[in-house]
């Protein structure tokens, strides 16, 4: 992690943060050794004169000041730096960025589970006096090779998106399933709380995923996990094997499968394969069970060591259907929102109902639209930066201030605001805090089943791709197009833990079930009770047994057509340029409307000069906030209100 300094201490402030994501003490994936100095490592007086601080120093100056600095545990990364020596060993001459003088090797860690450099780092027996035994009973001796994950072939895997082209590194992907591997990231943890962490981040949650899309680990742990899974999750096509002996690897072997035979692009056909399928359900089953351990750790360690419970998080990325069962374990929920687009309120109101009513913040992650905003900053156009702040705020998601932000390896850049717009944002935001309590009203549910979208993911198709037929493209495609006509509705996020129930559907005169096809008995009983007095349609993928409710449509128009038609207490205007929220507040609602008039050629969001909505019953008197630029009118005439000159955001406060 890059070098701390009071100033950016001093810049969080200024833009009224609270809460830091990838900030801090996450070197461990290089050594624990290299972690230490990074938490602790005093700081000359040349760089101290400059403000410069260490990770527990940066900690100690944030919780000053109510920030909350989280430590981030990446768990896909070994990593391999090379490094230059002088001929004593005892001083590095370069590292990362060489100079070509003295020696060249290595430094990550393999070297630093060695002693390799005992005249630079500590030795690996300050933080594990008695070393680290692996499930074979044997003393570990090379962490890299203990925790690198093996493919079929015997292979090592790479966490390629974090290497930069031409550079001279690796970073090797870990098995997760590795006992030993868990015993090494719980002393990061340590010392990330001993140095003083507001909370810890696990970022990389899913490697064994990330693994299996490369071929899949088939190390020892994998062997022996898999072996009791089987046994207690018993299935037709284990029946028969001796699970006391079953080495799943060799029996792959003697079929003739290779690694080829297992990568993600051979979806289809690697399902096919015999116990593949249980294969990914005990992955799955041991990604959330990682993230139990962590948990637990920190709240253990950290009540023990600093009298309170810190905060846990994870990187749940795009809401990803595997990703549900790790949110019981996360404090706040944090994520990293992937494909973004110029106008993405179907997304932000899904993650709304991902996030289970927790607090938490998504980062960007980089694309084509991220460098625009970049290039505009750079020439002093704020608009599209704001809107982008602006957008899923008003659906009650959080995008996180980008200062730094990394860019993967598309451009030798990193992303920073401009500090003045942002410090304006964060003050009008602080004082209007208000007019963003999430109690989002609406007539219509639509419910995203998790247990269909984790089998189209992996069993039936591929979730992500909007070409691939079979991927879960109706739910967010009918999503979208309710926005863009400006419908109101609410996602309920449904799973085997948190089942639809009627209580749920009190509230709702509709309900819509796009690509719903795994409902328990119970829950159709729900929807049949709900369709006897309100109106019930199912799209897409569905169950045979909701026919009766089938959308004999292929044009989401005609659904938009039907949300509508009916609708009691609110309808807006359709205008592609303004989105729309609609909130409870008090005997009234806060009415958020967004402006997405963007000039393509300027750069600068032109107000919408008349815009409409109408209510069930006499509007009383209407507040008008706006941001950055004010100057928004609104006036009620009876149910009817009227908008004028719309900013990029506009919170109308209506009373009745």
């Amino acid at each position: 992690m890059m070098s701390k300094r009071l100033q950016q201490v001093d810049d969080i402030v200024s833009m009224h943060g609270n809460l830091l994501l990838w900030s801090c003490l996450g070197s461990g994936a290089i050594g624990v050794p290299y972690l230490y100095k990074e938490a602790f490592e005093k700081i000359q007086p040349r760089f101290k004169f400059y403000g410069y601080l260490n990770d527990s120093e940066f900690c100690r100056e944030c919780e000053k000041r109510d920030i909350a600095a989280y430590a981030v545990l990446w768990k896909a990364q070994l990593w391999e730096f090379p490094i230059e020596l002088n001929k004593e060993e005892d001083t590095i001459l370069g590292l990362n960025k060489l100079v070509g003088q003295g020696t060249k090797t290595y430094l990550g860690m393999s070297e630093l589970s060695t002693n390799r450099y005992p005249k630079l780092f500590d030795p690996i027996e300050k933080f594990f006096p008695d070393g680290i035994t692996n499930s074979n009973g044997e003393k570990v001796k090379d962490f890299l090779e203990e925790f690198s994950a093996r493919t079929l072939d015997n292979k090592q895997i790479l966490s390629s998106w974090l290497m930069v082209p031409g550079h001279d590194h690796r970073c090797y992907s870990p098995c997760a399933n590795n006992p030993s591997y868990m015993t090494y990231m719980k002393k990061l943890l340590e010392i990330m709380i001993d140095a003083g962490a507001g909370g810890i981040l696990l970022d990389e949650y899913d490697v064994q995923l990330h693994v299996m899309n490369n071929s899949g680990c088939f190390c020892k742990d994998c062997i022996k996990g898999f072996r009791q899974y089987l046994k207690d999750h018993p299935c037709e096509e284990a029946a028969g094997l001796n699970l006391d002996t079953f080495d799943y690897r060799a029996y792959l072997k003697e079929k003739g499968y290779t690694d080829d035979d297992l990568k993600a692009q051979q979806l289809d056909a690697r399902i096919e394969i015999p116990l593949y399928k249980q294969f990914i359900k005990f992955n799955l089953f041991r990604m959330e069970d990682d993230m139990r351990q962590i948990y637990d750790h920190v709240k253990v360690y950290s009540k023990k060591t600093r009298g309170k419970e810190l905060p846990v998080s994870a990187n749940l990325y795009n809401c990803l259907p595997h990703a549900h069962g790790l949110r019981k374990y996360c404090d706040t929920i944090n994520g990293e929102k992937g494909g973004i687009k110029t106008r993405q309120d179907a997304f932000y109101k899904f993650g709304y109902s991902f996030m289970d009513d927790k607090k938490g913040s998504f980062i960007e992650d980089p694309n084509e639209i991220i460098f625009q905003l970049i290039d505009d900053i750079d020439h002093n156009k704020n608009d599209a930066y704001c809107l982008f702040m602006l957008e899923p705020l008003v659906h009650g998601f959080n995008i996180s201030i980008s200062y730094g932000g990394w860019l993967m390896n598309f451009k030798k850049d990193s992303f920073y605001p401009n500090l003045e717009t942002e410090r304006k944002m964060g003050a009008w935001l602080d004082s209007h805090d208000s007019l963003f309590k999430m109690d989002p009203a609406a007539d219509l549910a639509v419910v995203y089943d998790q247990r269909s979208a984790l089998d189209v993911e992996f069993f039936t198709g591929n979730y992500g791709d909007p070409n691939k037929e079979g991927g879960f493209r109706t739910f967010f495609d009918v999503t979208g197009g309710l926005c863009e006509k400006n419908v109101l509705y609410n996602v309920l996020y449904i799973n085997d833990e948190q089942p639809l129930t009627a209580e749920q559907l009190k509230k709702y005169k509709k309900l819509l079930l796009p690509d719903v096809y795994l409902l328990s008995k119970e829950e159709k009983k729900v929807v049949d009770a709900f369709a006897k007095t309100h109106e019930v349609r199912a799209l897409g993928r569905i169950d045979r047994d909701f026919f009766p409710y089938r959308f004999q449509y292929t044009k989401f128009a005609e659904v938009t057509d039907w949300a509508l038609k009916g609708t009691s207490f609110f309808t807006a205007e359709s205008d592609i340029r303004v989105g729309t929220a609609l909130h409870h507040a008090g005997n009234g609602y806060n009415l958020h409307l967004i402006n997405y008039n963007l000039n393509s050629i300027s750069r600068e969001i032109e107000p919408v000069k008349n815009y409409k909505v109408k209510f069930d019953k006499p509007i009383k008197n209407v507040t008008v906030n706006s941001f950055p630029h004010g100057g928004v009118t609104a006036k009620a005439e009876g149910c009817d209100l009227e908008v004028h000159n719309l900013d990029i955001e506009t919170v109308i406060t209506i009373g009745f």
